[in-house]
């Protein structure tokens, strides 16, 4: 898609006291940009499913069955699916399925005709994807399975981020990447193949990061991250990974629940801001953009959004085709994640 046809592209933000009725009307407002969801054969739905808990990271199982109603009226016997590789559960040695149940996902099947869940969580086949690291150039794994997709719907939620800034519909596709390769995106591991260079990270047990997470305070997290030279120079890595594997997992539509985001630091441990807000649009990077000033930045301030926009030319984050309620109304400055100082270093 080049920057020219995305300037058509309308971007809708509403305010509202329902969740449901929130999305609703954002699809609304830009119906005539869903018009190819009507002749489209396999529709996915990508929720976030980072965490096990808080439930505030993930996306409210009533999120998706707003996108699913919308997308029933206008493809009534199109075969849904809801797809989804949680890491977090990775690091935690549970498959996604687990995660599904928790969040009461399999009412979906239940509820509707020709919806079905799936996870990536052992997919063979795939897509590799060049990506950059602190000990050098390799390439992580996409799932071959996006391309049985012929529209992607990516339903995530804004957030504050821990090395990228801030992530919201771009960055969950990231969800297609196998698990045990996601944490590489990051830049501070080493390649899949035998012989690649490690780090520290690489010589850790898998999830070891993680469950330091759990038991430590932010803080002092924190503090260790700051005072890692790899660290740094992971933060200026991230945003090119990110386009990088975009490419391969564009969406189609990206909606953003914002009902409750979270602040701070995101994406899991952060804090909930009740924002009671939803955002919708058929152009990824302005969707992205309009979130990113929702919660206090400017989308230029985030690498992959500015990469997207000025270098690869796949949509743009302007004002411009905005519709519903009033961004400047809504808008409030989220607190940064506590190395944002560190991660603003990106360029």
């Amino acid at each position: 898609m080049t920057q020219k046809m995305a300037q058509k592209k309308k971007a809708a933000i509403v305010y509202g006291e329902g969740r449901k009725g929130n999305i609703n009307k954002c699809l609304s407002l830009i119906r005539e940009d869903l018009e190819p969801i009507k002749t489209a054969k396999n529709i996915l739905i990508k929720p976030n499913l980072v965490a096990l808990k808080p439930d505030f990271a993930n996306t409210n199982v009533e999120a998706i069955e707003a996108v699913i109603e919308f997308v029933r009226e206008l493809a009534p016997d199109t075969s849904i699916t809801v797809g989804e590789s949680s890491a977090t559960a990775f690091y935690r040695g549970l498959p996604t399925t687990d995660v599904f149940k928790d969040y009461d996902y399999y009412r979906l099947e239940k509820k509707y005709s020709k919806v079905s869940l799936t996870d990536f969580d052992n997919d063979k086949d795939v897509i590799e994807s060049p990506i950059h690291s602190v000990v050098g150039d390799t390439h992580l794994r996409i799932s071959k399975r996006i391309q049985e997709f012929d529209y992607k719907i990516s339903l995530s939620i804004p957030k504050t981020h821990n090395f990228a800034i801030a992530t919201f519909g771009i960055k969950n596709m990231a969800g297609l990447v196998l698990r045990q390769d996601m944490a590489m995106i990051h830049g501070m591991k080493g390649g899949i193949e035998v012989d690649a260079p490690k780090t520290l990270l690489d010589k850790l047990p898998p999830g070891t990061v993680s469950k330091m997470r759990r038991k430590l305070p932010n803080w002092f997290i924190n503090s260790l991250f700051r005072s890692y030279p790899a660290y740094r120079k992971s933060v200026k890595m991230i945003h090119r990974n990110i386009v990088g594997f975009a490419k391969r997992t564009w969406p189609d539509l990206v909606v953003l629940d914002g009902f409750v985001c979270m602040e701070g630091d995101g994406p899991v441990d952060g804090t909930s801001v009740n924002m009671k807000v939803a955002i919708a649009s058929t152009d990824p990077v302005k969707a992205d953009g309009i979130a990113a000033r929702l919660i206090g930045f400017e989308p230029a301030e985030i690498g992959y959004l500015y990469y997207l926009q000025n270098d690869e030319h796949m949509g743009e984050y302007s004002m411009d085709n905005l519709v519903g309620d009033d961004l400047n109304k809504l808008k409030r400055k989220f607190k940064r994640h506590g190395t944002y100082d560190i991660q603003s270093q990106w360029r």
